[in-house]
């Protein structure tokens, strides 16, 4: 939350409860809000005389620190905000300091009940009021592997090992196309390079990554290898290297709109966003990574039906196999392809074809996130509730997790459900809403976990959060058999559909 003035003078008030008032002022329609409502959202636990007098400090403080510029705070009887003819509003998400995209208001913590709940639902909203616009049809992002600079041949070859895994791995995952850096390239690129040298029996590795032609330096880290046992430190720097690159690509994304779609896109669970992906992966060059395109859309398809965020879930789970297919065609070989197709063909209760697929996935390279994930799913499907857990923790515990970690806690909750480890499972599906608070199916399993164990204020809880994001929502239609509860359906935990709660 900052607040800029003319000349990039930087005008943002200190004090975190004003900066708080800001960003609820900022956020509101017409920039402007009740100050009942605004000292409800800043001072809730405080006696009203109190609050009063705690707002009029904060509204203080934002008139100092606008300097000459003051009366851009406006105001009128019972209400405060911004004048929209001094201020304008830039939602435009930047990267942080580390490079990753932050949450809306991400530097604001507020302790107020209210405020929390406030800024949970300004962060759901502003997710979803992501303009979809559609990129122009592109060649795909560049990913410039650098030869290693290192101190002897052994362990130039060992850099060299990392740096080109880590761009294989990069490309199973998002589209993109990574190549040696041998020549200026005249579009922009994300340039992956490393410096190596021996000390003793360890083997230390410094990568960069930075972007061309802006030459900004966006990330580097420094890795530690035993030399002695090489596999373990090489496999854990590989996948920290691929990680980094994934931060990379969603924050240059906000200075070269053309490097292409967002993973955290591809795998968000709202509409906004999802619908955004579908159209960056629509315009990708058919005639590279064909099979990774269409098996991001698949996964995309697959998402929306299981969100109910499409008016025809038949019809787009059809589209999301056909994507699949097309992805296997491409490449009879790729994890990635072979592991959504599976996850699809779960979901349509072909869990023969579904397990077979995920297998394929696992021996293809056992370390691809979506291959694990398709083979815990699958596991489950067929019954095998302790191998899918097992397989789930197994995937939580691998770096790649953190770039999708809200859809590994789901995994991790269902299966823990359908052991009978309720508690543990509604601690699970918790995580995913502190992660992701847009998911439809953790709400879902909180209903009726926590009804389950007779606690109806936390079910009506996720149910009024469910019927939020979810239009049309009814216990009833959660009661069909067309409605995505399999898990909840074979543990019988659907009791909520008959509570009457909503």
């Amino acid at each position: 939350m900052d607040l800029i003035g003319p000349g990039h003078v930087r005008l943002t008030p200190r004090g975190m409860r004003a900066r708080g008032a800001l960003a609820v002022m900022g956020s509101a329609t017409a920039m402007r809000v009740l100050r009942a409502r605004l000292q409800d959202l800043l001072f809730s636990t405080r006696e009203p005389e109190q609050a009063n007098a705690s707002l009029r400090q904060v509204l203080r403080e934002i008139r100092i620190s606008l300097g000459d510029a003051r009366q851009a705070l406006a105001g009128g009887p019972g209400w405060v905000g911004l004048d929209n003819d001094m201020v304008r509003l830039d939602m435009t998400a930047r990267p942080g300091p580390d490079g990753q995209m932050p949450e809306f208001a991400a530097d604001l913590d507020i302790p107020d009940p209210e405020f929390e709940d406030w800024l949970r639902d300004a962060r759901m909203h502003a997710e979803q009021a992501v303009t979809p616009s559609l990129p122009e049809p592109s060649v795909l992002p560049v990913l410039l592997t650098a030869e290693p600079v290192a101190s002897d041949v052994e362990t130039g070859v060992i850099a060299a090992m990392v740096v080109g895994e880590a761009a294989g791995r990069v490309c199973d995952l998002v589209p993109m196309v990574a190549m040696p850096d041998r020549a200026e390239p005249g579009k922009s690129a994300i340039v992956l390079s490393a410096l190596a040298n021996r000390l003793g029996e360890e083997i230390h590795l410094l990568v960069k990554l930075s972007h061309r032609p802006s030459s900004r330096l966006f990330w580097s880290h420094k890795f530690v290898l035993d030399a002695g046992n090489l596999t373990p430190s090489m496999n854990d720097c590989t996948a920290q290297v691929c990680v980094g690159v994934m931060r990379v690509l969603e924050a240059v994304r906000t200075v070269d709109a053309a490097l292409g779609v967002s993973f955290a896109d591809v795998f968000s669970f709202n509409q906004g966003r999802l619908h955004r992906a579908e159209q960056a992966l629509a315009g990708m060059d058919e005639g590279v990574n064909l099979s990774l395109t269409n098996a991001l859309r698949a996964w995309v398809r697959t998402t929306q039906v299981f969100e109910r965020l499409v008016p025809d879930p038949l019809a787009s789970i059809q589209e999301a196999r056909e994507f699949a297919a097309r992805a296997r065609e491409a490449d009879p070989y790729s994890a990635t392809a072979l592991a959504v197709g599976s996850v699809v063909e779960g979901y349509l209760n072909q869990g023969q074809v579904s397990y077979w697929l995920a297998q394929q996935a696992v021996q293809m390279d056992a370390r691809n996130p979506l291959a694990r994930y398709a083979y815990s799913q699958a596991l489950t499907d067929l019954g095998r509730h302790k191998e899918a857990y097992r397989e789930a923790q197994a995937g939580l515990t691998e770096a790649l997790s953190v770039l999708n970690p809200a859809t590994w806690q789901l995994r991790l909750g269902i299966a823990l459900t359908r052991l009978g480890r309720f508690a543990e499972a509604e601690q699970r599906f918790d995580a995913v809403q502190q992660l992701a608070p847009e998911n439809r199916p953790s709400l879902r399993f909180l209903a009726a976990l926590r009804y389950h164990r007779r606690d109806e204020a936390g079910a009506l809880s996720a149910l009024q959060a469910l019927k939020k994001v979810e239009p049309g929502f009814s216990l009833e239609a959660m009661r069909s058999d067309s409605y995505p509860v399999a898990t909840l359906r074979q543990g019988g935990l659907l009791g909520v559909t008959r509570s009457g709660l909503i």
